[in-house]
């Protein structure tokens, strides 16, 4: 028998199922967080995003901390997700968001592209600038994913670079989900929070060498009936 605290864990995690929508993989309406001026909106960001835990936010400025999306474009929104090393003192929480795609053919291998950065601010506490933003994976024939450590190299506060980063993986199921921020590394030694950003998502099929190697010879082909 299920003891109260097992089955309310079950429930809840029964409600973010349902809350998390799944969209294709090959469709755009995912992948860039258009233009808004809303400061600290969560729930259901676009068609396939849900808020997991806490309340990520989105928009052009955090807390009116200004922020850069990818783009650049003034208004331009991107996802901001707060993380708190496990150590740091009242760090109950962190903030983090689901990605749910399909449209996976099981046994082939695709790529999930992203850019991610950190906002360091001391006066909001955002003073983690030695972290790395994790995926958990559900779906997929590897189950985590961590970018290497963002970095700040001025120790100052203010945006930092976006960084491109790939997941690689095979599917071993028709719909994957990809948890940003769910369980967070906590490499910072002062145990403070990371203010992480998330923007510019693409997904696309990684087509096999056999198959790379086939369309190299059609272009060949192709060449020489042209002359």
């Amino acid at each position: 028998m299920l003891s109260k605290a097992a089955t309310l864990t079950l429930a809840l995690t029964a409600q973010v199922t349902v809350a998390q929508t799944t969209v294709p993989y090959t469709s755009p309406g995912w992948q860039d967080f258009g233009t808004t001026n809303i400061t600290g909106l969560s729930g259901n960001f676009l068609p396939g995003w849900t808020s997991l835990t806490a309340t990520p936010d989105l928009g052009d400025d955090v807390f009116f901390i200004p922020t850069e999306s990818l783009s650049g474009v003034p208004g331009d929104a991107a996802l901001w997700m707060l993380n708190y090393d496990p150590g740091s003192i009242g760090g109950v929480s962190n903030e983090s968001v689901g990605l749910s795609l399909n449209g996976f053919t099981p046994g082939e291998t695709y790529e999930l592209s992203f850019w991610a950065t950190i906002v360091t601010n001391s006066f909001a506490g955002w003073a983690g600038n030695n972290d790395s933003l994790t995926v958990d994976i559900v779906g997929a024939d590897i189950s985590t994913f961590a970018t290497t450590p963002l970095f700040d190299p001025a120790d100052a506060d203010g945006m930092n670079p976006w960084t491109p980063f790939t997941i690689t993986f095979e599917a071993v199921s028709s719909t994957v989900d990809f948890n940003f921020g769910a369980t967070p590394i906590g490499l910072d030694p002062a145990g403070t929070a990371t203010r992480f950003g998330i923007d510019g998502f693409r997904a696309q099929l990684v087509p096999s060498p056999s198959c790379s190697a086939l369309l190299a010879v059609s272009g060949i082909f192709a060449t020489r009936r042209r002359r």
